[in-house]
């Protein structure tokens, strides 16, 4: 016992009031079948020395459960005099509670996990296959060794695919990473860097060496689900002219900081939202992150414009043939770089909904000034490359409401600044967009430059607008209603009347909206800069 109070008092840093408590109770707490050793050191793989110790001193403020029978997340939920005295659930109930009658509840996050697991289990295909074709299982890793053990945990078993090599790029770990890896039964290959390579780069040299037909790009924080990599590949396997396949990834428990976040849908596939600045659209999951895992729009394969890279599976030939990632971003946006390649040859890339996985992502990132600028090169890079094709396709997207690119609706915004003479006109043309269910927004104060990110076209009935002032996304499309031939329109883009006499860009005679959007549509795909 001398050597338990001894390494609870060093642990604690000598904070001898809590050292006591916990030293008091460290027997009754073993007996009492609330702290399960066997549970506690096979769930958390960075616990060393003695178990419990580290539980009452250290584990408790990281949210680790001491067992399956005792929710210490709940416990303070319900009774927050003990999260403000900001002592150990577990000892807390041992010294107080049982005597108090305090509520005692199993741990949620375990229950939850385990339910989302066997709720998966009838969403699976469970492929099979004549031949199964080999995958190469690329991985990253930097001093990373606690996410690997969580990765490598029945990794095999959890598969439900036997055909698959793993290549893991190691940047210069100076952790116990790579005698880990050596030490596991798996068909693993390392490549040992001495210094750390970016993830283009990490997977372009491991890709040189991957024997696979498929190549699974795979982070080391990821934790995978029964039946993962059989979903990936019959998946690609089974649908024509599908050259890359992403996964459904859940958020995993968060204790502390974005709780809100947890067991929530992190990745269901990409579309594009708007921004002003930088311009002018991002990548975004295309599901609302509060739908259930398993609602019917998150359990069926779907098409989409990209997936992330922390689980990717991809053809080799086609990732050889576009020559792999680019390696003029550093670690961010390659993954969408690559599915834009693949879009543009034409080779689709698919959601497979039920391969399911949890992605231990920090939630607690440092955006340091390095990290803004290393973002702000990363997006001046995928822009300057991507840029048109981005603004034309989502226009386009819009227009034709497809829901690929992005699931907003299209915006007009519409400017005058003599509505009483233009009224008539500005009713109908708004009514019509209206029918076509898009959204319309009119400014008659001249004064009033804002326009918003979420603005796809300006129709203005006055030369008087400064576009140069306006506040808008960059590739909004300004268009100028040319009422006479005195209006000057070397501000604007596009021209348009409804005047036939007079020369412009686009000229409607009869239905404006199926009209204006046909003939805009046309200009469009026949070459407009953006």
């Amino acid at each position: 016992m001398g050597k338990n109070i001894v390494s609870l008092l060093t642990k604690s840093h000598f904070d001898y009031k809590s050292s006591a408590r916990n030293f008091k109770f460290y027997d009754e707490i073993k007996r009492s079948g609330l702290y399960d050793e066997d549970f506690y050191l096979k769930t958390y793989d960075d616990v060393s020395g003695d178990a419990l110790t580290h539980y009452l001193v250290k584990g408790y403020k990281e949210g680790k459960s001491p067992s399956l029978n005792f929710d210490d997340d709940f416990y303070l939920k319900a009774y927050p005099d003990v999260r403000q005295a900001g002592i150990n659930p577990l000892v807390h109930y041992m010294a107080y509670g049982i005597d108090e009658g305090k509520i005692i509840q199993k741990s949620y996050s375990i229950r939850r996990k385990n339910e989302i697991c066997e709720s998966n289990l009838p969403f699976l295909a469970n492929y099979h296959f004549g031949e199964e074709p080999l995958v190469s299982i690329i991985i990253l890793n930097r001093d990373g060794i606690h996410h690997l053990k969580r990765l490598f945990k029945d990794f095999d078993k959890k598969t439900n695919y036997s055909n698959y090599e793993i290549i893991v790029v190691d940047n210069a770990s100076s952790d116990d990473s790579v005698k880990y890896l050596k030490s596991l039964d798996l068909p693993i290959t390392i490549i040992e860097n001495n210094v750390n390579v970016s993830f283009s780069k990490g997977n372009n040299d491991a890709a040189k060496i991957a024997n696979g037909d498929y190549l699974l790009l795979l982070n080391n924080d990821i934790e995978p689900t029964y039946g993962w990599l059989n979903e990936l590949v019959g998946t690609i396997e089974n649908n024509d002219n599908v050259a890359c396949v992403g996964a459904k990834l859940v958020f995993p428990y968060y204790f502390t900081e974005n709780r809100e976040k947890s067991f929530l849908i992190q990745h269901s596939g990409d579309i594009f939202a708007e921004r002003m600045y930088p311009c002018c659209l991002y990548a975004v999951n295309k599901s609302n992150s509060n739908l259930d895992i398993f609602d019917s729009a998150l359990t069926q394969n779907t098409c989409c414009i990209a997936v992330t890279g922390a689980v990717m599976l991809v053809d080799k030939k086609a990732y050889d043939d576009l020559g792999g990632l680019c390696e003029d971003y550093n670690y961010g946006l390659e993954d969408v770089d690559f599915c834009l390649k693949l879009y543009q040859n034409n080779l689709n890339v698919m959601f497979a909904a039920n391969s399911l996985l949890f992605h231990h992502e920090s939630s607690t990132r440092v955006k340091s000034k390095s990290y803004f600028d290393n973002d702000k090169s990363n997006y001046s890079i995928f822009w300057n490359k991507w840029g048109q094709l981005l603004s034309k396709s989502l226009l386009l997207d819009k227009i034709n409401d497809n829901g690929f690119f992005t699931d907003k609706k299209l915006k007009i915004t519409i400017i005058d600044d003599n509505f009483t003479k233009n009224q008539k006109t500005i009713s109908e043309l708004s009514k019509k967009f209206n029918e076509l269910d898009f959204t319309v927004e009119l400014i008659t104060n001249m004064k009033n430059y804002y326009i918003g990110n979420s603005s796809d076209i300006l129709i203005s009935f006055t030369d008087k607008c400064d576009t140069n002032e306006l506040i808008s996304r960059a590739d909004i499309v300004k268009i100028l209603v040319m009422e006479d031939k005195s209006l000057d329109s070397s501000d604007f883009d596009i021209t348009l009347s409804l005047n036939k006499n007079i020369d412009c860009d686009i000229n409607i005679e009869n239905d404006f909206a199926s009209e204006f959007l046909e003939k805009l549509e046309k200009i469009i795909i026949d070459g407009y800069e953006f």
